[in-house]
C-alpha cells in the first residue's frame, strides 16, 4: 500500500475551510484564490479516498470522517508551527507570537508609548491583553495566565519559580473635582471613610476598598476602609467618574498629570498623604524563555526605562509615567 504524502497547505486550507464553514471565507483568510482553495480539498479527498465536508449551496459541514480527521490535522499543525518557533528562536530569528499582558492603564501606555519604538521587530506577533488584578493578589500575589510571555503589573507573582524585574515605584493618591471638594470638604485620609469615594474592582473587599496612605512626612502606612456609589474595573473609567464630580479617586499622580493642570481635579489633601507601588514585569526564567520572547521584553523594558530617566522618574519622590 502506497504511503500517504499529506502536504501543509492541504492540512492548513481543511483546517480553515473547518473554521469558517466555507470555501470563499476560506480563499480570504488564506489569501490564495477560491478556485485554488477548491482543488487543494478536491485533490486531498481523492487522495485518501474519503470526503472531508459535505457540500450546501451556503455553506459546508464536515463528514463524520472529516470530524474524526480535523483533531489530527490541527494537532499536526500546531506541531508544526512548535517545531518552526524552536528552529527560529534558536537562531535568533524575529518570527512567532509574544503574548503581554498587563492592566488596562499599562497596555494603553504601551500601545501609545512603547510599542511603536521598538526597532525591527520582524515577524514577531505581539499579542496585547488586558489582566486586570484580583482583589488577594496584592496580598497573595499575582497569577501568571497560562498562555502569558510578560505580565506587566503591580503586585509580584504567586509563583516564586518565575522572575519579577523591578521597573519604577509610582505614587498613588486621592484626587477629586474641585466643585465635589467645595461641596464635600476633606482635609485628611481619615475623613474618606465619610465620602463618596469610586471603587476600583480590583481591591473590593466586602463591598468596600481599602486605600493605604502613608502618614505626611513619614514611611508609617495606615488603612482606610472607603464606600461610594461606584465601582469600576479600571483607573481611566473612575477618572472619568471624578471628572464628572461623583466622588474621589485612588489614582496615580501621572495618570492626573493632565487633569491637575487643566483643573478638571485636584489633590484632596494639602498635605503629602500617598501609597507607593512598586510595577514589575514577570516573565519565565531566561533558560526557560523563547529567544523572540526575551527580545521584546528587553526591547520593551529599554524603552520604559529610557523614558523613565529622560522624565527623571526613577527616584521614589518623583511621579510615574504609568497608569493604573
Amino acid at each position: 500500500m502506497n504511503k500517504l504524502q499529506l502536504k501543509h497547505r492541504e492540512l492548513k486550507i481543511i483546517s480553515v475551510i473547518a473554521a469558517s464553514e466555507n470555501i470563499s471565507h476560506a480563499a480570504t483568510v488564506l489569501g490564495i484564490a477560491q478556485a485554488n482553495v477548491s482543488k487543494y480539498l478536491a485533490d486531498f479527498e481523492s487522495k485518501v479516498g474519503l470526503k472531508v465536508f459535505d457540500r450546501t449551496t451556503r455553506q459546508l459541514t464536515l463528514t463524520p470522517f472529516g470530524a474524526a480527521l480535523l483533531p489530527y490535522i490541527n494537532d499536526m499543525l500546531d506541531r508544526n508551527a512548535q517545531l518552526n518557533h524552536f528552529i527560529a528562536d534558536y537562531k535568533h530569528e524575529k518570527r512567532g507570537r509574544v503574548t503581554v499582558y498587563a492592566p488596562t492603564g499599562i497596555i494603553a501606555y504601551l500601545s501609545k508609548q512603547v510599542i511603536a519604538r521598538i526597532k525591527d521587530i520582524g515577524d514577531i506577533s505581539l499579542s496585547l491583553k488586558t489582566s486586570n488584578l484580583e482583589p488577594k493578589a496584592f496580598y497573595e500575589g499575582v497569577e501568571f495566565p497560562d498562555d502569558c510571555d510578560v505580565l506587566i503589573t503591580y503586585a509580584h507573582p504567586k509563583d516564586e519559580s518565575l522572575v519579577a524585574s523591578f521597573i519604577t515605584k509610582y505614587a498613588v493618591t486621592a484626587f477629586a473635582s474641585q466643585t465635589y471638594l467645595e461641596k464635600h470638604p476633606l482635609s485628611r485620609p481619615e475623613d474618606l471613610e465619610h465620602h463618596s469615594c469610586i471603587l476600583i474592582d480590583s481591591m473590593m473587599i466586602d463591598d468596600a476598598n481599602i486605600w493605604r496612605f502613608n502618614s505626611a512626612g513619614s514611611k508609617e502606612m495606615r488603612d482606610y476602609r472607603v464606600t461610594g456609589n461606584y465601582v469600576c474595573d479600571n483607573t481611566l473609567s473612575a477618572l472619568e467618574l471624578a471628572r464628572n464630580h461623583l466622588g474621589i479617586v485612588f489614582a496615580p499622580n501621572e495618570s492626573v498629570k493632565n487633569d491637575l493642570k487643566a483643573g478638571t481635579l485636584v489633590p484632596c489633601f494639602s498635605e503629602q498623604h500617598e501609597w507607593w507601588l512598586d510595577l514589575v514585569a514577570i516573565f519565565r526564567k531566561r533558560e526557560y524563555q523563547p529567544w523572540r520572547v526575551q527580545y521584546v521584553l528587553d526591547e520593551m523594558l529599554r524603552e520604559i526605562r529610557n523614558q523613565l530617566a529622560q522624565t527623571q522618574l526613577l527616584r521614589p519622590e518623583q511621579d510615574s509615567i504609568i497608569d493604573n
